[in-house]
């Protein structure tokens, strides 16, 4: 695992602009036959949308929740595409293979054949949550519950990353050279709000460096992380919140009710799971 070498915290914070979005975003479908979606993911190879349903309480082991494949133009494909899961969240996709994050354990499903052929055990887990790929296929995946980082390197699921700074690791995403974190803030509580907000944070394996970016310092309760262009896009769970992160100035595209989760993006479309109003939108935006 990891230990932080190198730390910079407010040190690094630079002054940021926070305005209102004025790129608008302009709706282009909702689905909403939905169970607690949480995560959404997109196949480049055929356009399809996998969004994972939880389907019962977050830290449920009921075996009822499911991942379901949607066309890019919103209309349902398989909505029981593979089922028998627990409380699914995150995906990454590797190849032909997308990997679900669900509580101790790591699924990997073939995509061709629609089932899972294999999983990865995590017992010492308290909620696994968000996942992101690396370049190479390696496979990070965040403890939220845990505040642990593990990495799926050559078929093996090892602890690998966690920080002080970081309690409560929830969205991640692998960006150029960095592993972005988003912490959802310190001293959680029954209803998952916090005492601080959460940041957003950068980790660099090769530096062993980890810090914050300025226009993503005490954010909110950080869960999706995506990236378009120059621009980072973040979710806030509790507030519902969308932000646009580019360089020193971070906008308000969007304020959704509670429930905001793993968001996602492709080309000029980006995707919301809204997980208490068991539906997903897709917006159009512009990157720049």
């Amino acid at each position: 695992m990891h230990n932080l070498l190198k730390t910079s915290l407010l040190s690094t914070l630079l002054i940021s602009t926070y305005a209102l979005a004025n790129d608008p975003v302009q709706e282009r479908w909702t689905i909403d036959n939905l169970h607690q979606p949480e995560s959404v993911v997109i196949d480049a190879t055929d356009n399809s949308v996998f969004v994972s349903n939880i389907n019962g309480a977050p830290a449920e082991l009921n075996g009822k929740g499911y991942i379901s494949r949607v066309s890019q133009d919103g209309k349902q494909l398989d909505q029981y595409w593979v089922e028998g899961l627990d409380a699914p969240k995150g995906m990454a996709i590797v190849g032909q293979h997308l990997f679900v994050a669900d509580m101790q354990t790591l699924h990997m499903i073939d995509i061709p054949q629609g089932k899972i052929v294999k999983q990865f055990s995590v017992p010492n887990a308290k909620m696994l949550n968000d996942i992101t790929a690396a370049p190479d296929g390696t496979v990070y995946v965040s403890d939220f519950l845990g505040g642990t980082i593990y990495r799926l390197h050559n078929d093996q699921l090892t602890a690998w990353f966690n920080s002080e700074q970081i309690p409560y690791p929830n969205g991640l995403l692998w960006d150029e050279d960095r592993l972005l974190i988003g912490n959802w803030g310190t001293e959680i509580n029954p209803d998952f709000s916090t005492k601080t907000p959460g940041s957003l944070y950068q980790f660099k394996p090769n530096q062993k460096s980890l810090s914050v970016i300025p226009t993503g310092f005490e954010l909110g309760n950080l869960d999706g992380i995506a990236v378009a262009g120059s621009s980072l896009y973040v979710s806030d769970w509790i507030s519902g919140e969308l932000f646009k992160l580019n360089n020193k100035e971070r906008t308000l595209l969007l304020t959704l009710p509670k429930g905001l989760a793993d968001i996602a993006v492709a080309k000029d479309t980006l995707y919301t799971p809204r997980m208490m109003e068991n539906k997903v939108t897709a917006w159009a935006i512009t990157n720049k």
